[in-house]
């Protein structure tokens, strides 16, 4: 296996979303184009209260066009420290913090210049109200009934939740 070797690169599309054209020289000599979608680090945090409750974001999300509980989480800002944007996200969200542990990364699709960040909190407590309480909402699952809405595929960041509930040998 050889990697294939990259000859320009251009942005098609740069809104909320950015969007690269890339094309690549192959191994065989022939050249393709790849639509590359370019965004920033994102961290996902699964959230369990000291009664194993999972602690979620209810909120609608435009792909999908429906209201989904998913796992707090966002961007990592530019020189934001993965850790500190897992724990203010984990706040912002849901008005929770607790003992936050590094679980790995993700990468977060053959078509993505990003990875994602994944976490645990434990003992989560509420210390505040969410700061978009208009759009989003906390919401308390019990552990089983997560493991439930994982399997149906309902959660956008399942590859974190799977991989965060195995490290806590929770699956």
């Amino acid at each position: 296996m050889e990697a294939w070797r990259k000859q320009n690169e251009t942005v098609v599309y740069d809104r909320y979303r950015r969007v690269l054209s890339r094309r690549f020289e192959l191994p065989t000599g022939d050249v393709a184009d790849y639509e590359i979608l370019d965004l920033f680090d994102c961290v996902a945090v699964l959230a369990l209260t000291s009664s194993n409750d999972v602690v979620l974001v209810e909120e609608f999300r435009p792909g999908p066009e429906a209201i989904l509980f998913e796992l707090p989480g966002g961007v990592v800002e530019p020189g934001q420290v993965p850790s500190a944007a897992a724990r203010a996200e984990l706040l912002e969200e849901t008005g929770y913090e607790g003992d936050l542990m590094e679980i790995g990364i993700v990468v977060r699709d053959a078509y993505v210049t990003s990875v994602k960040h994944v976490f645990a909190a434990t003992s989560c407590r509420q210390v505040s109200e969410p700061k978009q309480p208009q759009f989003t909402a906390a919401v308390l699952m019990p552990l089983d009934a997560f493991r439930t809405h994982l399997r149906q595929g309902r959660l956008t960041d399942s590859d974190a939740a799977y991989r965060a509930l195995d490290e806590l040998d929770l699956l």
